[in-house]
């Protein structure tokens, strides 16, 4: 009975379309600031890093950003 009512729910309005973006957004801007602290300043500041895994890191936190614009230029007005 549920699923049924699921299924026939009106698709979503333009402010929940703008959400459920801004909160993709939240979460991948989340992951960037966590490969920042776990891959660069980390090893910074206990052992010593390692330049390769930082610029690996470093591209990760690149290509998040560039999704967070991405999914951001979607909402709409």
């Amino acid at each position: 009975m549920m699923l049924r009512a699921w299924l026939k729910r009106a698709p979503p309005g333009k402010a929940a379309r703008n959400e459920r973006r801004k909160a993709a957004a939240a979460t991948f801007n989340a992951l960037s600031v966590a490969f920042v602290i776990t891959v660069i300043l980390q090893p910074i500041l206990h052992e010593g890093s390692d330049p390769l895994l930082a610029l690996a890191a470093s591209l990760g936190v690149f290509v998040f950003q560039v999704l967070i614009y991405y999914i951001l230029d979607g909402i709409e007005d």
